[in-house]
């Protein structure tokens, strides 16, 4: 299988890390993982990264941190937020600071799947009608 895009899973539950690192490999994804905001910031400074996926309730930062910084850093990098604590003004929040989408946990794998190639389509789009 081909490899696709390299994706960053923000995490501090180490079986949702874990199950996201799965889910995506075995998708064909490049997968890194952070357990902290900050580590993931200091990866994001590192590595080139397509994509992220971050948790909002992360012991450190929040993951709407993290996505501030990367509006700033890294315009044009996707961001996928997760969270157990969904509320319409959270993910509202989230868009309006350019996040690719949202999604509730427990979601399952075609869900994720789905908004990744989502949030792809609507990258490619972007950048070829500038």
């Amino acid at each position: 299988m081909a490899q696709k895009e390299t994706v960053l899973v923000i995490d501090d539950e180490p079986s949702i890390a874990d199950a996201l690192k799965l889910i995506l490999s075995d998708s064909g994804y490049r997968v890194g993982v952070s357990m902290t905001g900050r580590e993931a910031l200091e990866k994001l400074d590192n590595w080139q990264f397509d994509l992220v996926i971050t948790d909002v309730r992360l012991p450190d930062i929040s993951g709407l941190d993290v996505l501030r910084h990367l509006r700033q850093r890294h315009p044009n990098l996707r961001v996928i937020i997760i969270t157990a604590h969904y509320t319409p003004e959270m993910a509202d929040e989230s868009m309006a600071l350019g996040a690719s989408g949202v999604l509730a946990k427990p979601f399952s794998p075609s869900d994720l799947l789905t908004m990744i190639k989502s949030a792809s389509s609507k990258a490619r789009r972007r950048h070829s009608n500038p």
